[in-house]
Formats: structure tokens, C-alpha cells, sequence
């Protein structure tokens, strides 16, 4: 999930094409990095290692997938 906040302790701070991004450490050492794209339609965010969800079904496209 994309959200506007403010960094917090444990948080990790990436300037990207005039943007700040912050991702918690723990989440990152997961997800390996992320993907972030700007288009007409909004953000898109993708990570270089998918979650998995409880129930298997391997992919981490909302937050009843098991995504935090």
C-alpha cells in the first residue's frame, strides 16, 4: 500500500524524481526492494519479492492477501 506519512524510527528513506519514499527496514529485508512507477492513472507499486499469503495463493495484490 501507497500512503502519505512521515518517517518513523526503523523507517528507510529513498528521494526518487523529486519524492521521498519511506519503507519500514523489517518490510524491505521481506519484499527485497520495490518498484515504484508514476503514470496518468497514479502510483504502482511492486515488490522485487512478492509476499505470500496465509492462504497460499502467492501474491500480495491487496490487503486481504496478507499484505501490511
Amino acid at each position: 500500500m501507497l500512503a502519505l506519512d512521515e518517517p518513523r524510527d526503523g523507517d528507510r528513506v529513498e528521494e526518487q524524481g523529486g519524492f521521498s519514499f519511506c519503507v519500514e527496514e523489517s518490510l524491505l529485508a521481506k519484499i527485497g526492494g520495490v518498484k515504484i512507477d508514476l503514470s496518468y492513472m497514479g502510483f504502482s507499486v511492486d515488490p522485487v519479492i512478492p509476499l505470500s499469503s496465509p492462504e497460499g495463493d502467492g501474491g500480495c495484490s491487496s490487503c486481504g492477501g496478507g499484505c501490511h
